[in-house]
């Protein structure tokens, strides 16, 4: 049986793999508060309420970024 395709790189290979990822979850992090500031954005111009909607959807996708994160590493970790 041919071993797994895990077992034959060399220890730094896998670390750098598992940086990938978590450099991965932090894109999503900046995208998700860059996105819901955007969307805040735009119903601030069509509610002329500015900044209201913009700081509040900012700090949702920041919200829900670190939620992302922390249930991966959460995650992560009992493995």
């Amino acid at each position: 049986m041919p071993p797994a395709p895990d077992d034959d790189r060399p220890p730094a290979a896998k670390g750098y793999g598992q940086g990938y990822a978590y450099f991965g979850a932090a894109l999503n992090f900046t995208i998700a508060i860059l996105l819901f500031g955007a969307a805040g954005w735009a119903v601030d111009g069509w509610l002329e309420t500015k900044p209201l909607f913009t700081i509040i959807g900012a700090f949702t996708g920041g919200t829900l970024g670190f939620l992302s994160i922390y249930y991966r590493v959460k995650r992560d970790t009992k493995r």
